[in-house]
């Protein structure tokens, strides 16, 4: 069962090339009620059979949905508004999980996932997201809405350097790597790829090894970064370049924290893909293209290193795991998270469901 509110008609995008392969279309993460936002427009995807009534929260305003009637309008749509799906007793809260905006497709609320202990990780508090270079001052409102108040970039001086957040004014910015610096890499690596010089085994790898350096050599950016994200008492949001890698591996980890079960926490890490695909169609479409200038390309590195993959944070926990004894050790001794503090956090953070 579907309701709409404020539907828009929107255009096909039509493309020159093929379709990606099927799983770019797989909305990994299973959830049988939830919220898409697409411009002004939410869809609440929930399950009628289970549920006696559904109410949409806009402001102050509260309105009971009925999936035969007009759709309803907002009030205000750059506030985010959010559902109560009501069985019974029960009442379940739901909010979009990816907020859109014109040109920042990969921005998530973290929120509402359950824990193993049968709780739910809080709406609105931890967002995570592309880079926002492409934030435009139309977004701010809706951006500002969101209550968010500091914004941590994981990315590198050389990797920020002409593509800095577009930011509303009150918000904090911090830049927080959590890889070193390397320079011209990027620069080396494009140059690489162009002269097909890097193998689908070599860009395995070298990704494998990002990841698994966030947890091990770099581990001290790591733990200052969640030791800030996770003491704020007001919503945050951290990003990389494509909100995907570096990212997902820092979400992994807050998810772990959290105690968000290691599936969960999988199928949430690739949704990137998913709600990267249009875009991941053009940058391949380009790819094909370019092959014919330099034929040497490979259309597969070019895939690795663009989209996720569940083998590059199955290292990660690989590695957790084997070298630390397992996630809660891990918590415990190099993020240096007490058993008493996790409790502390996994009260703030979670709510029952």
């Amino acid at each position: 069962m579907k309701i709409r509110l404020l539907t828009l008609i929107f255009p096909a995008l039509v493309l020159s090339c093929a379709k990606l392969p099927a799983h770019y279309y797989e909305k990994t993460l299973s959830e049988e009620n939830y919220v898409e936002n697409s411009k002004d427009d939410y869809v609440l995807h929930y399950n009628e059979g289970s549920i006696s009534k559904v109410l949409v929260i806009d402001g102050s305003k509260q309105t009971i949905l009925d999936a035969d009637k007009n759709p309803v309008k907002l009030s205000d749509p750059n506030k985010r508004p959010y559902f109560k799906t009501i069985s019974g007793q029960d009442t379940v809260t739901l909010y979009n999980r990816r907020v859109d905006f014109e040109d920042v497709i990969n921005f998530r609320d973290i929120g509402g996932l359950k824990t193993q202990d049968g709780r739910q990780v809080r709406w609105g508090k931890i967002f995570r997201s592309d880079n926002l270079a492409d934030l435009k001052p139309t977004d701010f409102e809706k951006f500002n809405n969101l209550k968010i108040q500091t914004v941590f970039d994981l990315r590198t001086e050389s990797e920020i350097k002409g593509k800095e957040d577009q930011l509303p004014k009150n918000v904090r910015y911090i830049q927080a790597p959590t890889v070193k610096d390397n320079g011209d890499m990027l620069t080396q690596l494009r140059g690489k790829l162009l002269q097909g010089e890097i193998s689908e085994d070599q860009s395995f790898q070298m990704i494998t090894e990002l990841y698994q350096n966030i947890v091990t050599s770099d581990l001290v950016s790591l733990r200052e970064l969640l030791r800030n994200i996770l003491a704020s008492d007001e919503p945050v949001l951290y990003h990389c370049s494509a909100g995907k890698d570096r990212t997902g591996v820092v979400t992994a980890v807050i998810l772990s924290i959290l105690d968000v079960d290691r599936k969960t926490i999988f199928d949430e890490y690739l949704m990137s893909n998913y709600y990267r695909r249009d875009k991941l169609k053009k940058i391949f479409r380009k790819a094909k293209l370019g092959k014919i200038i330099k034929p040497k390309i490979n259309l597969k590195v070019i895939e690795n290193f663009m989209s996720v993959d569940e083998r590059y944070l199955a290292a990660t926990f690989d590695v957790i795991d084997t070298q630390y004894g397992g996630i809660d050790l891990f918590i415990k001794n190099q993020l240096q998270i007490s058993d008493q503090d996790r409790e502390q956090i996994i009260k703030k953070l979670t709510q029952e469901n």
